[in-house]
């Protein structure tokens, strides 16, 4: 008995260590585009528009683990600067001297998560067909969900 339940253990370490690998490879694999969509913020930006970035629309390869950072973006408005380079923005004291006043304040608007991968098209098409979104929207208008 003690040989069978040694087995057993290395059967559950290998299978949830296998489960762990996928699920980790699930959630870095890139299989979606994001479209982004960026206006200029109203709110740290006081109303003026010449403190404010000019709207723009970007897409993103993306994985489910990168996600989170563009809804994130939702939330929290961003600013840039034309002297901020990627090397410049690591600069912490660089960052601070640059005056409010030049600052150019965004947020993301909105972001639209699309299938990337051809099995998570299909999969999205054959839900279309089947008018599983259609049931999902009425029962969700009727607050069911």
């Amino acid at each position: 008995m003690s040989k069978n339940k040694k087995i057993n253990e290395k059967t559950y370490e290998e299978k949830c260590n296998e489960q762990n690998s996928e699920i980790s490879n699930n959630l870095k694999e890139k299989k979606y585009i994001i479209t982004a969509y960026q206006t200029g913020d109203v709110l740290m930006s006081c109303g003026d528009y010449n403190n404010m970035i000019h709207g723009k629309r970007f897409y993103a390869v993306v994985s489910l683990d990168e996600i989170p950072d563009y809804i994130k973006k939702m939330q929290q408005p961003f600013w840039v600067h034309p002297s901020l380079t990627n090397e410049t923005q690591k600069n912490r004291k660089f960052v601070k001297t640059i005056p409010y006043e030049e600052k150019k304040w965004g947020i993301y608007r909105d972001i639209v998560i699309e299938p990337l991968s051809e099995e998570l098209e299909e999969s999205y098409l054959d839900g279309v067909k089947k008018g599983f979104f259609k049931t999902w929207r009425k029962m969700s208008a009727k607050g069911h969900v």
